[in-house]
């Protein structure tokens, strides 16, 4: 995005303050949701799966902020990077935040923020490093979406609807019901990320896109489905980036797009 309100020469001005609102916007979807889960209305294992399903695609809209200048995506990476600070001064005990801990933890305890919390926003940190999208390049909305709306939405809709009848391995408990939800969180969430920002971008073609990734919303799921607990924040973004390296060997008009944009 080319998007620099106090003109040229000091967009890595502007960066900062878009870091500020992007910062400012994802609390908010915290601090709302530790509100909600407070007030009893939702149980935490809701609470904590709608901070998974929405923080990373609010930050994620907030790149529209960005000037797109060279220090873009490492200004913007500052903002989950100090997520991954707090998560880890929450979870060993240095940091008090109550708000954090009841919007990400089952059971009330801090440390589970060191556990999944803290993988993913790791990941966000590593998707933003590599695949801010300037240049143009999806990739990050893929990973994202399918992160955030499909893992996300595969344990609310399964523990909602998926009955008794479990399936998995290691010790995992996943359901036909949520991995329904996996599927359709993961390209929902994708491709409406993309649609958004080919707004801006006529590189996104979202016809050319629509089947790419569907195939990658459905083997995210499969793969989703027989993994071993407690993994799904890594092994969902590397089944991504897997299929999109196949893509751009195998199928190249699938993803006309670099690998990386650093």
């Amino acid at each position: 995005m080319v998007f620099n309100p106090l003109g040229p020469g000091l967009d890595w001005a502007w960066d900062f303050v878009a870091m500020i609102i992007s910062i400012i916007a994802v609390m908010l979807v915290v601090l709302i949701n530790g509100a909600i889960q407070k007030s009893g209305k939702l149980s935490s294992d809701v609470t904590r799966k709608i901070v998974h399903i929405f923080a990373a695609p609010v930050f994620l809209l907030t790149w529209y902020l960005y000037s797109g200048g060279i220090f873009s995506r490492y200004i913007a990476m500052i903002v989950p990077i100090l997520f991954v600070l707090l998560f880890v001064g929450i979870g060993s005990g240095k940091v008090k935040n109550e708000a954090f801990v009841a919007s990400m933890s089952r059971s009330g305890d801090p440390g589970e923020l060191l556990k999944g919390t803290l993988y993913y926003a790791i990941m966000i940190v590593l998707v933003t490093l590599l695949w801010f999208y300037i240049p143009a390049n999806p990739m990050a909305f893929v990973i994202l979406g399918c992160l955030a709306g499909g893992d996300g939405l595969a344990d609310v809709i399964g523990r909602k609807y998926g009955g008794e009848r479990k399936f998995g391995i290691a010790g995992a408990e996943k359901t036909v019901a949520g991995s329904i939800g996996m599927f359709i969180g993961s390209f929902l969430f994708s491709y409406i990320l993309i649609a958004i920002f080919s707004l801006e971008l006529v590189a996104f073609d979202l016809v050319a896109l629509f089947l790419p990734i569907l195939v990658i919303s459905l083997v995210a799921t499969i793969v989703e489905a027989i993994s071993p607990p407690n993994l799904d924040n890594w092994i969902v973004p590397i089944v991504v980036i897997v299929m999109v390296v196949l893509f751009i060997y195998l199928v190249p008009a699938w993803w006309p797009f670099s690998f990386l944009t650093i």
